[in-house]
């Protein structure tokens, strides 16, 4: 009796640290309108892996089951993995960017700054891993793409290669697919690692990027992403806080 007493006490003992927490600090600034941090866990190195999102505030822990895990906050992404231990606190402080005193006056935007390598790497990580992107976007009100609420009209979420497995069959069907097409799923499919994914993406200077999609009717679309903000545009110099990574201000006649 002691020793089964023994073992379920151990038993529920590993149970109880089956988790741990994940806090993320930092000071928002106040043009970043949504302020929560989500929180998505994934398999290292496995293509499609990922599980439901967690969203939760900034510089409360949350606990969440062990694991590694893509973190997001206001459109900004931490680069790679950030890995939390049973009955551990893994703690990520945000970066603070300053707009420039030469903007003042002035509407202005701050971006994810596609032509560096870090934010190129973000975006390969967190579609290699989601098999999608990892924000719910939208341009309807600033022309450039900023967070978008469950309700709204997502602009990226549909851009995904979900119709690659099903090609093969679709031609065995006698549909007419097209080439490019059949290259594009090749090119998902055959990928052992985000870098491998890099043809089908062409980042630009001036923060935007195009990607190579595969519709459901098996078509290929070369898609166009406009900035991504981290906030909605400043009406007057503040800051934001942001992970990690490279990003631009610009500054707009009001």
């Amino acid at each position: 009796m002691k020793l089964f007493l023994l073992i379920s006490s151990l038993f529920i003992s590993s149970l109880a640290f089956a988790d741990g927490f994940l806090q993320v600090n930092g000071n928002a600034g106040q043009y970043q309108a949504f302020r929560k941090v989500k929180a998505v866990r994934c398999i290292e190195g496995q293509r499609n892996s990922c599980g439901p999102a967690v969203f939760f505030d900034l510089n409360k822990p949350m606990q969440v089951p062990a694991g590694s895990y893509l973190l997001g906050y206001e459109n900004s992404i931490h680069p790679g993995f950030v890995r939390v231990r049973d009955g551990q606190t893994t703690a990520i402080k945000l970066e603070i960017k300053y707009a420039p005193t030469s903007l003042a006056g002035k509407k202005i935007r701050v971006y994810r700054d596609f032509s560096s390598p870090i934010e190129q790497e973000k975006i390969l990580n967190t579609v290699y891993h989601m098999g999608r992107h990892f924000f719910r976007l939208t341009k309807e009100n600033f022309g450039d793409l900023y967070l978008t609420s469950t309700w709204d009209r997502d602009f990226v979420q549909r851009f995904t290669y979900e119709v690659c497995p099903r090609l093969k069959k679709m031609i065995n069907d006698g549909a007419l697919v097209p080439e490019v097409s059949v290259d594009n799923c090749r090119i998902w499919e055959e990928a052992n690692s985000p870098q491998d994914l890099s043809e089908l993406f062409t980042f630009n200077s001036d923060g935007t990027f195009k990607q190579k999609w595969v519709t459901f009717p098996g078509y290929s679309m070369d898609m166009s992403h406009p900035r991504y903000l981290v906030s909605v545009p400043m009406r007057q110099q503040d800051h934001v806080a942001v992970f990690s990574g490279s990003y631009k201000f610009k500054g707009d006649t009001p």
